[in-house]
């Protein structure tokens, strides 16, 4: 089973990152992906992001060989998506939230900061990930 860390990381891009090698994605297709993304995993239409409801889009994402989520992994990415992107500490992740940690996300997938990531910079971010995980284990509480 992928760690947590590498599954968060999957999960932090949604779809918006998800290349292959000849494709690219700009931080605006990014950031509109992630829109959608946010619009539809808001199931009560608050504007923010509940536990339950980030918990609910990771039971539903496909991985590795088209399964879903356990529910324990799913809670546990679910708990590390809001320990990173709630700024505030209230509990909830709102939009501009969500859109701040993606931007530090792609900023990081981003390696030679032309504005843009390609199938190559997104499979070289992840298999840094990998390998920073599986060098020093699951990160510890943040």
């Amino acid at each position: 089973m992928p760690s947590t860390r590498a599954l968060f990381l999957a999960a932090l891009t949604f779809p918006a990152l998800a290349l292959p090698a000849a494709a690219q994605e700009t931080r605006q297709s990014a950031e509109t992906k992630l829109d959608g993304e946010f619009a539809a995993s808001d199931a009560n239409k608050d504007g923010f992001l509940s536990q339950a409801e980030i918990e609910a889009r990771m039971k539903r994402m496909k991985v590795a060989g088209g399964k879903t989520l356990d529910p324990a992994q799913a809670k546990k990415i679910a708990t590390l998506f809001i320990a990173r992107a709630d700024t505030n500490k209230d509990g909830k992740v709102s939009e501009a939230e969500s859109q701040a940690l993606m931007s530090n996300v792609f900023a990081k997938y981003d390696l030679n900061k032309d504005g843009r990531v390609d199938g190559q910079e997104a499979a070289a971010a992840r298999a840094a990930a990998r390998g920073a995980v599986t060098k020093s284990g699951p990160p510890k509480g943040r």
